[in-house]
């Protein structure tokens, strides 16, 4: 505070030195001359008239004894301090410097405000304005370099330090300094965006803290340690809640600054364009001291070639150092020289020890019970374990059950799905459902490779082997009512694990790269939850690449190109449901796991759907004949049920016991309902 003490005296002086020396000219005049403000005229023109140079002298020597002190208290002002950090920041010269304080001066103290209105002599100028500067630095200061420091290409200008108040043309345009710099002089802690528009990170633990393998370690060692001749660029690339953020966090904490997220998807949003908003957002982060960290580069502008250009060239011009964070396998579009960090997938074992060291930082020496399912359960990051044990810790309860982490894990990863995806709650059982003896084979491999996936690939190793392909995907095709989408959900049951189905009509945009970004969502979330995700009438989305005629068909081409890269990394479980196999990409087929046809049950299989279908509870006659309604009609397990349904309420409105007879008009009624004017051939 003596240094900021300090530089108000400095433009205290200053300004009384302006205004003796207004005085003597006769600019500020008494208004008693013979002639109306002649003196004032005079003085404007710069004519000398030893009006007060007795008070110009003695100014001017209190000025230089003001400057001497000045100096002599910076000097003895141990580290850094607020002016000197931006000077360094924005590369400003001596001048630059000056001018920066006496701009702020009159924001900071109000007896500076009304020397500077005394100086200025009047009252519908601005505060501070390029005319006033030149008044207060005195014949000194070439008029042309400061109009030089002024020009909106300067530091000064191009970054924001200083905004113009005024509309007024040069020399008399209002300046003031941003607020953010304002802050900085007065020593404050800029813990949270002023304006709410950027998201800033806490201080990150010390780098030793974090979990990081030595191959990654000694890279980052050697850049922060090195001077490069510019500076420096860190792309960290990995899943959501890999700990991509407190990595990137933990590196600005070594410059003792904090970081500053910028998002991409939401910039715009206040009626500039992207990149005007990301010039602004970068500013404010060399204003404020902040690193700024840029999230979603990867999916925005994704083709628009001009655009990442111009994002690539905001970016090129920084001036201070930057993270970008991006997903796992995306390319940074920024110029080369970066360091790129790739956070590893966390193993099982690794997930397990993250979880025990997380619950005794907050005072849980251990769960009620075992943390294995967890482990096992959720493929989430340290990021997203961090932030679920804060959350079910919060009262610092010492006893916390599984059960509630794994509610809170699950609500955290519904929110990510539910913006694209409807959570199945009702799951039937894989043992009450009438299935072919080898699409049964196909469902107890499924389930084995999902149970004994941590031994297969980290106890024996078949990770070296397996880089791609490790999650399970599977192709259900057949007709409609064949059990599809029934048997997903019976798998899920069997699992332990929830079932979601993608709403294709949210994931598909007219945007260039939303769909893209929305996907990659979904297989984030499902890989994070082991949640099994479905796709639906997948064809509209897994389709056959085509020839490319038009802008829609390239498009097109690129969600199925961004598909086919993103199952290969796929760590989840997804089971994509089509009527027509023929219509999937052949590309893709080679890339699932499983391809499963669900054909139309044979006359046994149907006569044991019927009888599935009748619960012990439905008042039935003993005459039903469900063998000939089986050899009868050809249905599927879906036309069954509807068959069922169908006759037990035509039974209901008549008060009477389910018959043969109800059975035969609901077969009736299913098959007109259909579209199908007799009773004979499969219902497609």
């Amino acid at each position: 505070m003596l240094l900021l003490e300090s530089e108000r005296t400095v433009a205290a002086a200053l300004a009384v030195r302006a205004i003796a020396d207004g005085w003597d000219t006769g600019r500020l005049g008494t208004g008693t001359e013979v002639l109306p403000r002649e003196r004032e005229v005079l003085g404007l023109l710069g004519v000398a008239q030893g009006l007060a140079s007795a008070r110009v002298t003695e100014a001017s020597e209190s000025l230089l004894e003001v400057m001497d002190r000045h100096r002599e208290i910076e000097a003895s002002v141990a580290g850094r301090h607020p002016l000197q950090e931006i000077i360094e920041e924005l590369g400003l010269s001596q001048l630059g410097r000056m001018i920066v304080m006496l701009t702020a001066a009159p924001q900071m103290w109000g007896e500076i405000a009304q020397l500077y209105a005394i100086v200025a002599n009047n009252g519908t100028r601005a505060i501070v304005d390029e005319h006033l500067l030149r008044q207060l630095l005195g014949p000194t200061i070439n008029p042309h370099e400061l109009a030089a420091e002024l020009d909106p290409r300067q530091p000064l200008r191009r970054f924001g330090l200083l905004r113009a108040t005024s509309d007024d043309p040069r020399p008399f345009t209002g300046l003031a300094p941003d607020p953010i710099i304002l802050a900085r002089l007065r020593g404050d802690e800029l813990h949270e965006d002023p304006l709410g528009e950027l998201e800033l990170l806490p201080l990150g633990k010390p780098i030793t803290e974090l979990r990081i393998p030595e191959p990654i370690a000694a890279p980052i060692r050697a850049a922060i340690s090195h001077r490069a001749p510019r500076p420096l660029r860190i792309v960290v690339r990995g899943r959501d809640g890999s700990g991509r953020r407190t990595l990137l966090s933990s590196l600005a904490g070594l410059a003792h600054r904090r970081l500053a997220m910028i998002n991409l998807h939401y910039l715009g949003e206040g009626g500039r364009s992207p990149i005007a908003a990301l010039n602004h957002a970068l500013d404010r982060c060399v204003l404020a001291g902040w690193i700024p960290c840029i999230d979603g580069l990867d999916s925005v502008a994704a083709d628009d070639r001009p655009l990442r250009e111009r994002m690539r060239h905001a970016l090129a011009t920084f001036p201070g150092p930057l993270g970008l964070r991006m997903d796992r396998d995306a390319q940074p579009p920024i110029d080369p020289g970066y360091l790129l960090v790739d956070v590893p997938d966390l193993s099982e074992t690794e997930r397990l020890e993250i979880w025990r060291t997380e619950l005794t930082a907050h005072g849980v020496t251990s769960p009620a019970d075992t943390l294995g399912p967890l482990t096992s359960r959720w493929r989430i990051g340290p990021g997203t374990i961090h932030r679920v044990v804060a959350h079910v810790t919060e009262g610092g309860r010492p006893n916390i059950a599984t059960a509630e982490i794994d509610q809170a894990v699950s609500q955290h990863l519904e929110r990510k799905l539910g913006d694209v995806a409807e959570r199945i709650r009702h799951l039937p059982s894989l043992a009450d459902m009438v299935l072919p003896v080898d699409i049964m084979d196909s469902m107890t491999e499924f389930l084995a490779r999902m149970r004994m996936h941590r031994r297969v690939f980290e106890d024996w190793g078949m990770t070296r082997v397996a880089s791609t392909g490790r999650g399970i995907t599977a192709l259900f095709q057949g007709p409609p009512g064949t059990g599809k989408t029934m048997v997903a959900g019976a798998l899920a049951r069997e699992l332990g694990i929830d079932l979601y189905r993608v709403d294709l009509s949210r994931v598909m945009s007219k945007w260039i790269g939303e769909t893209e970004r929305n996907l990659g969502n979904v297989f984030s979330a499902a890989e994070e939850s082991q949640a099994i995700i479905l796709f639906d009438e997948a064809d509209s989305l897994f389709g056959k690449r085509t020839e490319v005629k038009s802008s829609n068909d390239r498009f097109a081409n690129l969600e199925v190109n961004y598909l086919l890269q993103r199952l290969d990394s796929f760590l989840g479980i997804a089971i994509l449901t089509t009527n027509l196999g023929t219509s999937i990409d052949p590309a893709f087929k080679r890339r699932l796991a499983f391809r499963v046809h669900f054909p139309i049950p044979d006359e046994e299989q149907r006569e044991q759907l019927w009888r599935s279908h009748l619960p012990p509870t439905l008042p039935t006659t003993a005459d039903l004949d469900l063998a000939d309604l089986a050899h009868r009609y050809p249905l599927t397990g879906g036309s069954v049920r509807n068959c069922v349904l169908r006759a037990a309420f035509l039974a209901a409105a008549e008060d009477a016991t389910l018959s043969q007879d109800h059975l035969l008009r609901a077969v009736r009624l299913e098959y007109r309902a259909a579209g199908k004017l007799s009773e004979s051939g499969p219902l497609e």
